[in-house]
Protein backbone atom coordinates (compact mmCIF):
# COMPACT_ATOMS: atom_id res chain seq x y z
CA UNK A 1 0.00 0.00 0.00
CA UNK A 2 1.67 3.46 -0.92
CA UNK A 3 1.64 6.20 1.29
CA UNK A 4 -1.37 8.54 -0.70
CA UNK A 5 -3.73 5.95 -0.79
CA UNK A 6 -3.21 5.11 2.75
CA UNK A 7 -3.57 9.00 3.91
CA UNK A 8 -6.82 9.07 1.84
CA UNK A 9 -8.39 5.69 3.16
CA UNK A 10 -7.76 6.81 6.93
CA UNK A 11 -8.84 10.52 5.91
CA UNK A 12 -12.32 8.72 4.52
CA UNK A 13 -12.66 6.57 7.34
CA UNK A 14 -12.55 9.04 9.63
CA UNK A 15 -15.46 11.31 7.92
CA UNK A 16 -17.14 7.48 8.42
CA UNK A 17 -16.77 7.36 11.95
CA UNK A 18 -17.25 11.27 12.25
CA UNK A 19 -20.88 11.01 10.79
CA UNK A 20 -21.67 7.69 12.09
CA UNK A 21 -20.57 9.44 15.43
CA UNK A 22 -23.35 12.22 14.88
CA UNK A 23 -26.04 9.53 13.92
CA UNK A 24 -25.66 7.94 17.20
CA UNK A 25 -26.04 10.56 18.99
CA UNK A 26 -29.10 12.32 17.51
CA UNK A 27 -30.41 8.43 17.55
CA UNK A 28 -29.40 8.83 21.17
CA UNK A 29 -31.12 11.97 21.99
CA UNK A 30 -34.85 10.85 20.12
CA UNK A 31 -34.57 7.58 22.05
CA UNK A 32 -34.30 9.93 25.32
CA UNK A 33 -36.79 12.06 24.43
CA UNK A 34 -39.10 9.05 23.37
CA UNK A 35 -38.53 7.46 26.99
CA UNK A 36 -39.41 10.63 28.85
CA UNK A 37 -42.51 11.03 26.83
CA UNK A 38 -43.62 7.66 27.64
CA UNK A 39 -43.09 8.32 31.48
CA UNK A 40 -45.17 11.33 31.06
CA UNK A 41 -47.90 9.82 29.27
CA UNK A 42 -47.77 6.60 32.00
CA UNK A 43 -47.93 9.52 34.64
CA UNK A 44 -51.09 10.21 33.21
CA UNK A 45 -54.85 8.81 35.07
CA UNK A 46 -55.99 6.55 33.13
CA UNK A 47 -59.33 5.31 32.63
CA UNK A 48 -60.69 2.11 32.55
CA UNK A 49 -63.66 0.97 30.98
CA UNK A 50 -65.86 -2.08 32.68
CA UNK A 51 -68.13 -4.51 30.71
CA UNK A 52 -71.60 -2.48 29.85
CA UNK A 53 -73.99 -5.34 29.57
CA UNK A 54 -78.01 -3.93 29.13
CA UNK A 55 -80.40 -5.73 30.37
CA UNK A 56 -83.92 -5.39 27.99
CA UNK A 57 -85.86 -7.63 30.07
CA UNK A 58 -85.96 -4.89 33.04
CA UNK A 59 -86.69 -2.07 30.18
CA UNK A 60 -89.66 -0.10 31.13
CA UNK A 61 -91.60 2.24 28.61
CA UNK A 62 -93.63 4.61 30.07
CA UNK A 63 -93.85 7.68 27.83
CA UNK A 64 -92.34 7.73 24.68
CA UNK A 65 -90.94 11.39 23.46
CA UNK A 66 -88.25 12.83 20.95
CA UNK A 67 -86.75 11.08 18.33
CA UNK A 68 -86.27 6.88 17.98
CA UNK A 69 -83.00 6.28 15.93
CA UNK A 70 -84.69 3.12 14.39
CA UNK A 71 -81.81 3.81 11.45
CA UNK A 72 -82.86 2.51 8.06
CA UNK A 73 -80.00 -0.53 7.40
CA UNK A 74 -77.91 -1.08 3.92
CA UNK A 75 -77.18 -3.96 3.40
CA UNK A 76 -77.92 -5.78 6.69
CA UNK A 77 -76.33 -3.34 9.29
CA UNK A 78 -76.53 -4.36 12.63
CA UNK A 79 -75.86 -1.45 14.82
CA UNK A 80 -77.03 2.28 15.04
CA UNK A 81 -73.67 3.65 14.41
CA UNK A 82 -73.80 1.22 10.80
CA UNK A 83 -76.46 3.20 9.57
CA UNK A 84 -75.11 6.86 10.01
CA UNK A 85 -74.12 8.62 5.91
CA UNK A 86 -71.98 11.03 6.56
CA UNK A 87 -73.15 14.45 5.68
CA UNK A 88 -70.01 15.60 3.56
CA UNK A 89 -71.00 12.40 1.11
CA UNK A 90 -74.60 13.52 1.11
CA UNK A 91 -75.04 15.67 -1.90
CA UNK A 92 -78.80 16.75 -2.78
CA UNK A 93 -78.05 16.49 -6.42
CA UNK A 94 -78.96 19.07 -8.15
CA UNK A 95 -79.57 17.49 -11.47
CA UNK A 96 -82.00 15.24 -10.08
CA UNK A 97 -84.71 16.86 -8.18
CA UNK A 98 -87.74 14.89 -10.26
CA UNK A 99 -85.84 11.80 -9.66
CA UNK A 100 -85.66 12.62 -5.91
CA UNK A 101 -89.40 13.98 -5.82
CA UNK A 102 -91.25 10.81 -7.74
CA UNK A 103 -88.96 8.60 -5.39
CA UNK A 104 -90.07 9.99 -1.95
CA UNK A 105 -93.96 10.46 -3.48
CA UNK A 106 -93.14 6.60 -3.96
CA UNK A 107 -92.28 5.68 -0.12
CA UNK A 108 -94.17 8.10 1.36
CA UNK A 109 -97.21 6.06 -0.35
CA UNK A 110 -95.73 3.00 0.43
CA UNK A 111 -95.40 3.85 4.30
CA UNK A 112 -98.82 5.54 4.22
CA UNK A 113 -100.69 2.64 2.56
CA UNK A 114 -98.50 -0.34 3.23
CA UNK A 115 -96.00 -0.38 6.25
CA UNK A 116 -98.99 -0.69 8.67
CA UNK A 117 -99.78 -3.85 7.49
CA UNK A 118 -95.97 -5.17 7.23
CA UNK A 119 -95.45 -3.55 10.69
CA UNK A 120 -98.23 -5.98 12.01
CA UNK A 121 -96.88 -9.08 10.44
CA UNK A 122 -93.40 -8.44 11.62
CA UNK A 123 -94.98 -8.38 15.76
CA UNK A 124 -96.80 -11.49 14.70
CA UNK A 125 -93.56 -13.20 13.86
CA UNK A 126 -91.86 -11.96 16.78
CA UNK A 127 -95.02 -12.57 18.96
CA UNK A 128 -94.90 -9.18 19.85
CA UNK A 129 -98.12 -6.32 20.47
CA UNK A 130 -97.84 -2.38 19.92
CA UNK A 131 -100.54 -0.01 20.36
CA UNK A 132 -101.20 1.84 17.37
CA UNK A 133 -99.32 4.66 18.84
CA UNK A 134 -96.44 3.30 18.96
CA UNK A 135 -96.98 1.82 15.07
CA UNK A 136 -97.50 5.03 14.46
CA UNK A 137 -94.48 6.38 16.34
CA UNK A 138 -92.09 4.08 14.68
CA UNK A 139 -93.57 5.08 11.39
CA UNK A 140 -93.30 8.87 11.99
CA UNK A 141 -89.43 8.43 13.13
CA UNK A 142 -88.70 6.40 9.82
CA UNK A 143 -90.74 8.85 7.07
CA UNK A 144 -88.05 11.27 8.91
CA UNK A 145 -85.13 9.24 7.92
CA UNK A 146 -86.53 8.04 4.33
CA UNK A 147 -85.10 11.71 2.36
CA UNK A 148 -82.02 11.06 3.40
CA UNK A 149 -81.70 7.36 2.67
CA UNK A 150 -82.85 8.44 -0.92
CA UNK A 151 -80.02 11.06 -1.34
CA UNK A 152 -77.77 8.44 -0.31
CA UNK A 153 -78.68 6.15 -2.89
CA UNK A 154 -78.67 8.49 -5.73
CA UNK A 155 -75.58 10.17 -4.80
CA UNK A 156 -74.45 6.45 -5.14
CA UNK A 157 -75.65 6.36 -8.12
CA UNK A 158 -73.75 9.18 -9.15
CA UNK A 159 -70.23 8.25 -7.59
CA UNK A 160 -70.81 4.93 -10.10
CA UNK A 161 -71.47 7.14 -13.12
CA UNK A 162 -74.98 5.22 -13.57
CA UNK A 163 -77.22 8.27 -13.76
CA UNK A 164 -79.10 9.53 -17.01
CA UNK A 165 -78.37 12.38 -18.41
CA UNK A 166 -81.88 13.37 -18.18
CA UNK A 167 -83.39 14.20 -15.11
CA UNK A 168 -85.43 11.11 -14.24
CA UNK A 169 -85.49 7.62 -14.84
CA UNK A 170 -88.02 5.31 -14.37
CA UNK A 171 -86.05 2.31 -14.23
CA UNK A 172 -83.47 4.45 -11.52
CA UNK A 173 -86.79 5.23 -9.75
CA UNK A 174 -88.08 1.64 -9.00
CA UNK A 175 -84.68 0.31 -8.32
CA UNK A 176 -84.17 3.27 -5.67
CA UNK A 177 -87.28 3.29 -4.50
CA UNK A 178 -87.18 -0.65 -3.83
CA UNK A 179 -83.89 -0.48 -1.84
CA UNK A 180 -85.35 2.24 0.31
CA UNK A 181 -88.42 0.13 1.16
CA UNK A 182 -86.49 -3.23 1.54
CA UNK A 183 -84.52 -0.69 4.01
CA UNK A 184 -87.43 0.69 5.65
CA UNK A 185 -88.48 -3.30 6.46
CA UNK A 186 -85.22 -4.44 7.67
CA UNK A 187 -85.02 -1.56 10.37
CA UNK A 188 -88.79 -2.17 11.40
CA UNK A 189 -87.75 -5.51 11.61
CA UNK A 190 -84.62 -4.98 13.47
CA UNK A 191 -86.22 -2.65 15.98
CA UNK A 192 -88.99 -5.43 17.06
CA UNK A 193 -86.35 -8.63 17.07
CA UNK A 194 -84.88 -6.12 19.91
CA UNK A 195 -87.82 -5.48 21.54
CA UNK A 196 -88.57 -7.15 24.65
CA UNK A 197 -90.43 -9.45 25.07
CA UNK A 198 -93.71 -9.48 27.53
CA UNK A 199 -94.36 -11.54 30.59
Amino acid sequence: MNAPFLYDYLIKLQHYLSWQTEKMIKLEKKIAKLENELMNIRKLPQTTIEKIEYKFDQLKVETLEGTLNIGLTPNGAETIEDFAVSPEKVIIPQPQPILFRNIQTKVNDYLTNECKDILKNIEERYSQRLDDTYRQFILQDIGRQVDERIRFYIQQKINNGQMPASGSSKEIEDEIGEKVKRDIEQSIELFIKHLPKEG
